[in-house]
Parts: structure tokens; C-alpha cells; sequence
């Protein structure tokens, strides 16, 4: 046996990922926001929701900047949680591999970790607490024998994915693939029916958190306009139904045009605007707004639903073409790589008594992201296929933690395909997660890579 097998990295990777927090901070607080993170610390403050992002992390905004004015704690607290995550992985195995603390490295050295944990967006908080929450799974079954702690991992689990969910609607399929990790991690020490109790108690203990948290917050902060609790799905009608009209002009917008002729003709106006990259370009539609919005209830979601009924090829040729867009980000720039700084409304800004902000220490981050641009890196066509690959060796390997952490990547897949139905934008931050869990995946195997070369040579022998 080679003096890399016998010595434990574990001191040194664990020393590697908390100075990587520490530098994580220290160049990127007090953070980085944009639109939808200002109007979030604003919903906060003032204990009420003016837009239809999720209320949770609106919430949790309010609460930390009542502690510490501005995002500082938010930012904090949020690498932590994906940064502890890491360390605890090295506890899964009794030896940990040199190669683990590399491939940190060179994951830190990337925008996704050195820049994007500094960001003030939900996107960032939900791949931290749905890696967070699949780790606490894999604790639970490597320590199944130990009643006390597969009961506290289990319940940190389904908090930490309960609240990923909240944070990001289309997160939930992350609880459903921790569940599904969990039952095959399981199976074969307990049995299919004891397993599959296991995963389904699981998703049953997360949506029961997702509700009361969710009533008691929608309590908490009131929506100030009820009409947007459904602006969301009704936005997502409204780009789908312009971009099948740029492909077939002529198409059915019954019963729309029968109860609303003039939306129906904003509508179809709207198509010189209609960009697959984002739905902003519809903005510069005059009237549209003020037209489909007053259309009478139930009139647009059935018009949408005949729609992709009857024009279903161009339907999904215009869906293909948005997926293509956030997927593969053709045009990387028009899709927002990284952002840096403070933006926001002006109104909102001065509201929060908060200045924009671009100072040269954002400018020079923004400079490092863009060395990126164009490469490998910076591209999630690469990622999904090194989560695949992962989850594959995972299986392969086949360890109780593996299965969980397999089940990560096949729900950052599925997350990432998610879009495919409700993409309204390409910005880079949308799949973040399928970034972050690949690489969360890289380091789990790589913490000790010897059981894979075992599991080969007996395939190959």
C-alpha cells in the first residue's frame, strides 16, 4: 500500500475549505445584489411581498438585517452552510485522499464558488441548503444502525430540503431525488419495504415542513396585491403563447380573442419584440401589459392550455429553443455570466437607504469571472455531463452515502431540465445548481477514490 493511501488528508482538506470560506468573505461581503435581491431585503424590512419571489428567503432577508443592517449575515451564513457541507463530507470516510483538497482548490478558483457564494440571490441559497440537506441524508445512512443520529440526520435533512424548496419552487424535485438516494442507499440493508418507508416518511416530514412554514410565512408577510399570487404561472403563459405566435402567426387565440380581442392583438404585436433569451424584450410592447393583464379570469391559462394543444410542434420547438438558450447560453453575455456590486430600482434603493454600488474591488472580481467567459468553465453543457458521469461511479461504487450523493446529481439534472418548461430567461444563475452539485460530486468521490479502482478491476475480471 502507497504512503497516499495509508495517511489521512483530512486535517489539511478541512483546513483548505474553511480558508476558502474565509476568502470567499472576505472578497465578496457584504455581497453582491441585483433587482430581485434588493426588492427581497425590501419585502423584509417592511414585512410585506411586492413581487411573487418566493417568501422564504424574503423572510429570512428581514430577519438577519434586523441583526445586522444590510446583507453581510445573509452572505455569511449562507457560504457557511454550503462550506460546512464540504468539511462534513470528509467525515463520511476514515481517510481522506489528497486529491479531495486539489480538487477543492481548483472548484474555489472558479466564479460558481468564489464569486457567486457572495451573491445575494435564491438561486445560490437553494443549491447551498439542497447540497446541505442531501448531505445530512448520506449521514443517515452510513449511521443507520444509530438510532439517535439517523433520526437528527433525517430531520436536518428534510428541514435543510424543505427549506431549498421554498426558497426555489422547481427545488422540490430535489427532496424527491434525496428520497429516492436514500431508499436506494437502504435497500439492501433494510429492504424494499423498509426503505421505501424511509423515503417516502422523508418527503411526507419536508412538504408537511414546506406548508406550515409557508402558511405561517404568507401570514408573516402579507402579499400587498393578491392578484400576484399566480403572476409567476401567468408570466410563463404569456411568453409561451408570443413565442408560438412568432412561429405561426396565424395561430387560435380562443377563447382570448372572443372575451378580449385587444389583448389577443397585443399579443400578436408583441412578437416583434420576442427574444428566446429573455422575456424583457416584451417589455418594450406598448399597452401589452395593461391588456393581458385585465383579461378575465381563466380566459389566458385556457387560451395558453388550447394553444399548446394545437400548435404542440411549435410549442416544443419554441420551448427547445428557450431550453437551448439557459442551457447551452450561446450568447454567454446577454445571459448574465456573474454580477458584482449593487443594482437595483432606484425607488427601492433609496427605500432601503442603500446606494448602488461598483466598487473597484467589484470591478476587479467581475474581471477575474470574465477570464471564464467562453470556456469550459462557464458553461453547464460540461457540468451535466460531469454530473452524469459522477452519478454514475457513484452507483457504481455503491457505498450508502453514494447512493445519496448519486441522487444529488440526478436531481440537479432534473432540476436543470425543469427549465425546459419554464424558462423565461438565460441568465447563467438559473442552473446553478447543476454547477455546484457536480462539483460537490467530484469531491465526495475524490475524498477517497480506492473503493473505485476496486469496483473496476472486479467488473473487468
Amino acid at each position: 500500500m502507497s504512503d497516499d493511501r495509508k495517511r489521512d488528508f483530512g486535517g489539511l482538506y478541512r483546513g483548505i475549505v474553511m480558508t476558502g470560506l474565509v476568502i470567499v468573505l472576505a472578497v465578496n461581503l457584504p455581497g453582491h445584489m441585483t433587482t430581485d435581491s434588493v426588492i427581497q431585503l425590501a419585502e423584509g424590512r417592511a414585512d410585506a411581498q411586492r413581487s411573487f419571489n418566493p417568501v422564504f428567503m424574503s423572510w429570512l432577508l428581514g430577519r438577519l438585517d434586523g441583526l445586522l443592517e444590510g446583507t453581510s449575515l445573509f452572505v455569511a451564513m449562507n457560504a457557511g452552510v454550503l462550506f460546512a457541507s464540504l468539511v462534513a463530507l470528509s467525515r463520511l470516510t476514515p481517510r481522506v485522499h489528497w486529491l479531495a483538497a486539489v480538487l477543492f482548490v481548483l472548484a474555489l478558483m472558479t466564479p460558481q464558488l468564489l464569486i457567486y457564494q457572495g451573491a445575494v440571490w435564491k438561486d445560490v441559497m437553494f443549491a447551498n441548503f439542497a447540497i446541505a440537506g442531501t448531505v445530512c441524508l448520506a449521514f443517515a445512512a452510513e449511521r443507520w444502525s444509530q438510532v439517535r443520529s439517523r433520526f437528527a440526520f433525517l430531520a436536518g435533512g428534510a428541514i435543510l430540503l424543505a427549506i431549498a424548496a421554498m426558497v426555489r419552487q422547481n427545488g422540490v424535485l430535489a427532496l424527491l431525488a434525496g428520497a429516492a438516494g436514500l431508499v436506494l442507499a437502504l435497500r439492501s440493508r433494510s429492504g424494499w419495504k423498509t426503505s421505501l418507508a424511509a423515503g417516502l416518511g422523508l418527503v411526507a416530514a419536508g412538504s408537511a415542513v414546506i406548508l406550515i412554514a409557508s402558511a405561517t410565512l404568507h401570514r408573516a408577510l402579507p402579499q400587498l396585491d393578491p392578484s400576484t399570487s399566480d403572476a409567476g404561472l401567468r408570466i410563463i403563459q404569456h411568453f409561451d403563447i408570443v413565442g408560438v405566435l412568432t412561429r405561426d402567426p396565424q395561430a387560435s387565440l380562443e377563447p382570448l380573442e372572443s372575451s378580449s380581442p385587444n389583448a389577443a392583438d397585443a399579443l400578436r404585436a408583441a412578437t416583434a419584440f420576442f427574444s428566446p433569451e429573455r422575456i424583457d424584450t416584451l417589455d418594450q410592447a406598448k399597452g401589452l401589459g395593461d391588456y393581458i393583464w385585465s383579461t378575465p379570469e381563466g380566459v389566458m391559462p385556457a387560451t395558453w392550455a388550447n394553444l399548446v394543444i394545437r400548435e404542440f410542434p411549435d410549442y416544443a420547438a419554441h420551448r427547445l429553443e428557450v431550453f437551448r438558450q439557459i442551457f447551452l447560453t450561446p450568447n454567454l453575455l446577454a445571459c448574465l455570466p456573474v454580477s458584482t456590486g449593487v443594482q437595483g430600482p432606484e425607488l427601492v434603493l433609496a427605500e432601503l437607504s442603500l446606494p448602488a454600488r461598483e466598487s473597484r474591488q467589484d470591478r476587479e472580481l467581475y474581471n477575474y469571472a470574465s477570464r471564464f467567459f467562453g470556456t469550459p468553465v462557464l458553461s453547464h453543457l460540461p457540468f451535466a455531463l460531469i454530473s452524469l458521469a459522477t452519478m454514475v461511479l457513484l452507483l457504481l461504487r455503491g457505498r450508502p452515502s453514494d447512493f445519496v450523493m448519486a441522487g444529488l446529481q440526478a436531481g440537479a439534472l432534473a432540476f436543470a431540465g425543469s427549465f425546459l418548461v419554464i424558462a423565461l430567461a438565460c441568465d447563467y444563475r438559473y442552473l446553478y445548481f447543476l454547477d455546484l452539485a457536480a462539483m460537490t460530486g467530484l469531491i465526495h468521490l475524490a475524498l477517497d477514490p480506492s473503493g473505485l479502482g476496486r469496483r473496476f478491476w472486479r467488473l473487468s475480471t
